[in-house]
């Protein structure tokens, strides 16, 4: 399992506006949902939908999140955590084009 940069990045922003408009146990606990979710496609890398080309989109189960993700060179690659309300589209390289907020090719 490999985290892009900015899949890191969004998770640290969606602890930050739940700690700020909602509390600090809901951030923790979303959080915590979405790293679990994640952790599911380690057992299932095919567990999520197709999206376009080569990457999936997984529902992180009882929340408006959304795990996107790519298979890779036997590996799973989280490209981005978002909101299902989120208004995102796809560029060519896979990498959400509205708003940008980092380097998709960063991966940790």
């Amino acid at each position: 399992m490999v985290w892009a940069r900015v899949a890191l990045d969004d998770l640290i922003a969606i602890d930050a506006w739940l700690d700020e408009h909602v509390s600090p146990a809901t951030a923790l606990a979303m959080v915590t949902a979405i790293r679990r979710r994640a952790d599911f496609l380690r057992d299932f890398p095919h567990g999520g939908r197709r999206h376009r080309r080569d990457t999936r989109v997984l529902r992180v189960l009882g929340t408006p999140y959304l795990i996107h993700y790519r298979l890779a060179a036997q590996r799973c690659e989280v490209l981005r955590v978002y909101h299902e309300r989120e208004d995102w589209r796809e560029d060519d390289a896979g990498a959400r084009s509205a708003p940008a907020r980092g380097d998709q090719a960063g991966l940790t």
